[in-house]
């Protein structure tokens, strides 16, 4: 398996406190997990969502 990811979703206070040295990679600070819905992307730096899908119905998206 290998990395198909093309679009990065990141914190949006994260990327505008972003240091100008550091990309976003290093400086993201998120974890990943299943929810009763779907998953959930979860910035660890300031305790907020990120994004949320719901797999029930296929269809709803929750941005932050």
């Amino acid at each position: 398996m290998k990395n198909e990811i093309h679009t990065f979703l990141h914190c949006a206070k994260c990327l505008s406190e972003k240091p100008p040295n550091i990309s976003a990679r290093n400086w993201s600070l998120v974890e990943v997990g299943l929810t009763s819905k779907g998953i959930q992307i979860w910035c660890r730096r300031h305790e907020a969502n990120i994004v949320h899908i719901d797999f029930n119905d296929g269809k709803k998206v929750y941005p932050k």
